[in-house]
């Protein structure tokens, strides 16, 4: 990997005015700019703000300045969704505003990178993953120990946050004295003498353990994806600004005040003209004088803590705990105001107003609501930490504050022994905090590994000294609750979720009408499902799932998918052999999550176990009949197979249910193939009668062939689709092209199912159980089963929330089918098998039918939405920690490869997330029926369930209510087994 660190005196001397400027396009507008800058500084510094777009085409710009919103992405040199803030300018390069969904058909659009033959690995000791002060104390320490010592960083240069690095003759010039600049510059070096590699530019997208506990941390740099293989990994990412949501905060103009610091103090470039600062916090103060120093123009600074001279008590304590810091932080107070610079003392900003850009403030002070003209504002404070990669790893966490904080010793490890966490990634708390941190853990990590290290004393009392001073700093900065309140509920019509565009009135409306957990709210509305990860709309989630009482997740916060980062699909598209059938896989031990208040019924005619699509139509079918139904479901409606699935509606076979690799030779599946026809059918019904949209769509269905061989086993299974009723045929290379001309030209014919199709599963599962409820359904959720005893006139069924007596039980439990059917001492023959799901970023229409491949595991389909969902049946794991499936590493490579293979405009787009589920392995068809040695007990189960669901929830409360059912159902009975076994 290129080290593209340039510390100060090296800028200096390597760089003079008249050689240090770049000429690039700008949307068709020829700019100079400064080497070095960073897109976004070069636009902002033409005193352009609006250079993106949102999800709905709205204007957007630079926010965060760090790489973690996404709101800055622009098209490079016709690669999508770049980040303006973490891309370096270079001489002719051409920058365009995105469409909100690029048109990937027009030519315009280039690859993100080439596609891998394969994906390299390295080993180290160490891997520190940040090169702020955490990880470079314990770099320094650790490297002068004698420890391999890798660090990497997502930008261009190290330094963090805090040791801001100048990257512009101009921004060097400007820092040329300042001590904070020239400290991190010092360290800088004397961590690269002692031989440490650097990996900038570079990020960590996903990570995972292997079975004995080693980790895997997957990275991105250069436009190649590689995996680290460390003894010990060093999570040091770090905090954010994660500002309180307020109406218009998404508008160009407004950004964090960390980004404004950093196109200042890193590119020499001063943000608007009339600025405003408001939030929380010292940092404020400082950025104020920095950008007042640099010529700008400070309007107000507002902030919701009252002056430090009200709280003498709390003020004196920060002046004995630190002095020369105490100091330093009254001169910047009066500096500001020497200076003429309006601070407003409890005050806090209420709303950005403006058309396109920012054009004023309103901020509620003490003597009520008032408006300021500007052109910028800047929100500092409510700084969280990045602790995505410690919770994907299952380090464990624990709510504090409102917050999610990582549990770990005094030397940052973690619940995970080979894992530390040090500095702001574990708890904000300044820069001194964190290099003490970064100190102690790397003395404690050198001494596991067996290294000579000296234990200096003096470390672990400064360190308490530096967490005394910031207990005592925030005492002085902590805002009255009347500030609090303020802010505490944002107004409707305010975005929540800047990704995806959803309004807090949005999430308080589903909270109410739909969503009983946090889980179904995000699902949903989709907040929290964009690029950034929920990083800015969790807290908000979590805080409207709190005040309505929701459960779920991780007390309310939305749980990390890989990547944690977008990265290019192409980068992970690795070849991988095809496996041979369903992978097996233990099913969780415990429930997601308790539910302590004890079911309200105690008796039912019928009783479902399991929320999915099959229970909740058997539900819904049931309750149409005027039948006491009640429905029981160990975790959330709609929230295992079923919510997680990728919507295909398949009509036709998958490869993999015909011929050699089948299960039984394909037999079963085969039979199943007039259920799916019909239950597509009923789908539809469904969506008419209930009067609202599934986002389903019949789009007919193409199963591609790349050879002869490949042709002839299309046709064999054509034949046996056709005998079925099916309506499939084979097609030649010039229809397929008519078809679909964005799939590969190597495809020399498919077969086409005109009754296949797609559906939104986050949305129809949701309408089918409101429907089943309004008809009289009782659904009760976090209610596990854990026994069932037969009794003389039905089951008595002990749940987590209290015994249920039922005349009949309906075994819907999926995956968990097999644990229902041994507490009655009933085999049923159906296990786990977790697969996995991609998605990619948005683009504009390119394919319509749902795509399946005649030799490899592949379904794809383009959402409403853009998106493009991949799936077909790759493996995943099961988590040991979160008790959830999770996507294999190896497993998105092999995925990602034959998606673009089929489609190689998918190149051209970043995968913005995974997930896993966990799907059904019977034999290729359901299992459907009362059990015949076992009367009132029916099983309601099928591999193939989201596209089945309807209809077997149809049948199945026709055979509980003893109705016929106009179909021959004796292929579907438990009974094959048995006699498969005799």
């Amino acid at each position: 990997m290129r080290n593209s660190m340039m510390p100060v005196a090296s800028i200096n001397q390597s760089l003079r005015p008249d050689d240090a400027r770049v000429r690039l396009s700008v949307d068709g507008l020829q700019i100079s700019a400064e080497k070095g800058m960073s897109v976004a500084a070069a636009i902002e510094a033409t005193g352009r703000h609006e250079f993106s777009r949102g999800i709905k085409s709205e204007g957007r710009g630079l926010f965060c300045g760090m790489g973690v919103c996404h709101d800055c992405l622009v098209t490079i040199d016709g690669k999508v969704s770049q980040r303006a803030c973490m891309t370096t300018v270079d001489n002719d390069m051409q920058v365009l505003r995105p469409a909100a969904r690029p048109d990937l058909a027009t030519g315009q659009i280039a690859d993100l990178c080439g596609v891998p033959q394969s994906l390299t690995t390295r080993t180290m000791d160490i891997l520190i993953v940040g090169a702020g002060p955490a990880g470079l104390a314990a770099a320094q320490l650790l490297a002068a120990a004698g420890a391999e010592v890798t660090v990497i960083d997502e930008r261009p240069s190290a330094g963090g946050q805090y040791f801001k690095q100048p990257s512009t003759w101009s921004a060097a010039e400007r820092m040329s004295g300042d001590e904070q600049a020239l400290s991190g510059a010092a360290l800088i070096g004397q961590v690269r003498d002692h031989g440490v590699i650097f990996l900038t530019a570079t990020l960590v997208w996903g990570a995972a353990r292997d079975d004995d506990g080693a980790l895997i941390i997957a990275c991105y740099g250069s436009g190649h994806a590689f995996y680290c293989k460390p003894k010990i990994l060093i999570i040091a990412t770090g905090a954010y600004e994660r500002p309180t949501p307020v109406r218009g905060w998404t508008l160009p103009g407004a950004m964090t005040t960390g980004a404004a610091q950093t196109l200042l103090r890193s590119y020499g470039t001063v943000p608007g003209r009339r600025i405003v600062i408001a939030g929380n916090g010292p940092l404020n103060m400082q950025v104020a004088n920095e950008l007042r120093t640099a010529g700008a123009s400070i309007v107000a600074l507002l902030e919701a803590a009252p002056p430090p001279w009200s709280r003498p008590a709390a003020a004196l304590s920060l002046l004995a705990t630190d002095p020369a810091l105490a100091r330093h932080g009254l001169r910047q107070i009066s500096t500001l105001r020497s200076k003429g610079v309006k601070i407003g003392w409890n005050s806090v900003l209420t709303s950005i107003n403006g058309s396109r850009c920012v054009e004023s403030v309103t901020f509620a002070g003490p003597s009520g609501e008032t408006n300021l003209d500007a052109d910028t504002v800047l929100i500092g404070g409510n700084f969280t930490s990045s602790n995505e990669l410690s919770r994907l790893l299952g380090c464990g966490h624990e709510v504090v504050d409102g917050d999610l904080r990582a549990v770990r010793d005094l030397d940052g490890q973690t619940t995970l022994a080979n894992v530390h966490i040090i500095g702001e990634a574990a708890r904000f708390g300044g820069a001194h905090v964190a290099m003490a941190e970064g100190q102690i853990a790397a003395a404690a990590i050198a001494r596991k590994l067996g290294l000579l290290v000296q234990t200096d004393e003096s470390v672990v009392k400064g360190l308490a000294r530096h967490r005394r001073f910031q207990g005592a700093l925030w005492q002085v900065f902590a805002p009255k609750d009347d500030a609090k309140t303020k802010t505490a509920i944002p107004p409707d019509d305010a975005l929540i979720c800047r990704c995806e565009g959803v309004a807090y009135g949005a999430l308080r409306t589903l909270s109410a009408d739909s969503a009983q957990d946090v889980s179904t709210l995000k699902r949903l509305s989709r907040a929290g499902m964009g690029r950034c990860q929920s990083r800015y709309c969790g807290k908000a989630i979590a805080d409207v799932a709190k005040e309505r009482h929701l459960t779920g997740e991780t007390s309310g916060f939305l749980a990390p998918q890989m990547p944690l980062r977008p990265i290019p699909l192409a980068a992970l598209a690795v070849e991988k052999p095809e496996w041979g059938g369903h992978k097996r896989a233990l099913l969780p031990e415990k429930p997601p999550v308790a539910n302590p208040q004890p079911l309200p019924v105690a008796e039912t005619s019928t009783l479902v176990i399991g929320a999915g699509i099959a229970g909740l139509s058997t539900a819904l079918f049931l309750a149409r009949e005027g039948e006491d139904v009640v429905v029981v479901e160990r975790a959330f409606a709609n929230s295992l197979a079923s919510g997680g699935n990728a919507g295909s509606l398949h009509a036709q076979l998958l490869s993999f249910d015909h011929g050699a690799r089948a299960e039984g030779g394909g037999g079963a599946a085969a039979q199943t193939l007039p259920l799916q026809r019909d239950s597509i059918a009923l789908w539809a019904a469904l969506q008419s009668e209930l009067g609202q949209d599934f986002e389903m769509k019949v789009t007919g269905g193409l199963m591609v062939a790349e050879t002869d061989d490949h042709m002839r086993f299309l046709a064999e299974k054509v034949a046996v689709e056709c005998a079925a009723g099916i309506d499939c045929r084979l097609i030649g290379q010039e229809e397929l092209r008519s078809l679909e001309p964005a799939l590969s030209s190597h495809f020399v014919g498919a077969a086409y199912c005109s009754q296949e199709g797609k559906i939104n599963p986050l949305v129809a599962t949701q309408y089918i159980l409101g429907a089943a409820r309004r008809d009289g359904a009782q659904v009760f959720e976090n209610c596990e089963v854990t026994g069932i005893r037969t009794s003389d006139d039905g089951f008595e069924v002990r749940t987590s929330r209290g015994t249920l007596r039922t005349k009949r039980i309906v075994n819907a439990a999926g995956a968990f089918a097999s644990r229902i059917g041994a507490m009655l001492g009933v085999d049923v023959p159906v296990f786990g098998a977790p697969l996995q799901m991609v998605v990619t970023e948005a683009a504009a229409p390119l394919i319509s039918c749902l795509v399946a491949h005649a030799d490899r595991h592949l379904t794809l389909k383009q959402a409403a939405n853009g998106n493009f969902i991949i799936g077909g049946g790759w493996t995943a794991g099961l988590d040991p920690v979160h008790q959830h499936p999770r996507p294999l590493l190896s497993s998105l490579e092999g995925n990602l490869w034959v998606a673009q293979h089929v489609v190689p405009a998918l190149r051209k787009l970043h995968v913005i997330r995974s997930w896993a589920a966990m799907n059904i392995n019977i034999d290729g068809a359901p299992i459907l029926g009362e059990h015949p040695s076992m009367p009132g007990f029916f099983n309601a189960v099928t591999s193939n369930g989201y596209t089945l669901g309807p209809i077997v929830g149809q049948l199945t409360s026709r055979l509980v209510l003893g109705r016929e059912t106009d179909r021959a159902l004796q292929p579907f009975s438990i009974s094959r087994f048995q006699k498969g076994r005799a």
